[in-house]
């Protein structure tokens, strides 16, 4: 009975379907005036969507919702990617006709999301956008997510490092060390905006073949005219406080 047990339980380990992800397109537009600077809306997203798992597809969707900011104030219930796309026309639409002249400066979406790094445990999807809402300064931004590929569940960081003050610590003495950051002012008064003028680990986190990048987006810490901030740790540094298999 027990050689049984041993036999189905590797059964059900063969049948496991690998997580795959395809490559799909959404993308929608307003252009009256194609050549113009002028009312012209255009969005265009590359995503990935996972064949076998409904909770990474879910978990990709809303943080590409989140970063679709003109949503916000809109009262718009969106559930899929086509309506998100036919919505970003149709507010744009909306505010072009409360304008004046019936003029706005041209909308812009456009949206990429990969496979950073693959492990047998984990997957690393990145999410790369860029926007411009008309009069409003265009930016871009990177977002990371990280899936356990036995489970479907996100990873934070709580379940990538097992002791986040001292990781928190090696990736501010490295930040300051770049950044030329003086350990004697606060970072506040040094042109940065941390909540509590306290140096905090971001969320988004990239595994690479030599190491570990954290990245501060556009306005996330500081300035929109400084950019973004990237601090790289190597895995002999890092290793020995990951939960996870590199």
């Amino acid at each position: 009975m027990k050689n049984l047990v041993v036999i189905l339980f590797l059964l059900l380990i063969g049948c496991a379907q690998p997580l795959v992800f395809e490559r799909k397109q959404y993308n929608s537009s307003y252009q009256p005036n194609y050549n113009s600077t002028y009312n012209s809306a255009k969005i265009k997203m590359e995503v990935l969507e996972a064949k076998n798992d409904e909770n990474i597809n879910k978990i990709i969707f809303d943080n590409i919702k989140e970063i679709s900011n003109f949503i916000d104030n809109q009262n718009l219930t969106i559930n899929n990617y086509n309506q998100l796309t036919k919505e970003f026309v149709e507010v744009y639409k909306n505010a072009k006709n409360s304008k004046p002249e019936n003029n706005l400066k041209n909308w812009n979406f456009e949206l990429e999301s990969n496979v950073e790094f693959e492990t047998e445990e984990f997957v690393n999807i990145g999410i790369n956008y860029s926007t411009s809402y008309g009069d409003i300064n265009g930016f871009g931004g990177k977002r990371s997510l990280i899936f356990n590929k036995q489970t479907g569940n996100q990873l934070k960081n709580e379940n990538i490092f097992s002791n986040l003050s001292a990781v928190s610590k090696l990736v501010e003495d490295k930040f300051r060390d770049k950044y030329n950051v003086n350990s004697t002012v606060s970072l506040n008064q040094q042109g940065f905006c941390f909540e509590n003028n306290r140096f905090y680990l971001t969320n988004n986190i990239f595994f690479t073949i030599e190491g570990v990048k954290f990245l501060y987006n556009i306005n996330e810490i500081s300035s929109y005219d400084k950019g973004f901030f990237e601090v790289f740790v190597t895995y002999q540094d890092i290793d020995k406080y990951l939960l996870l298999n590199n």
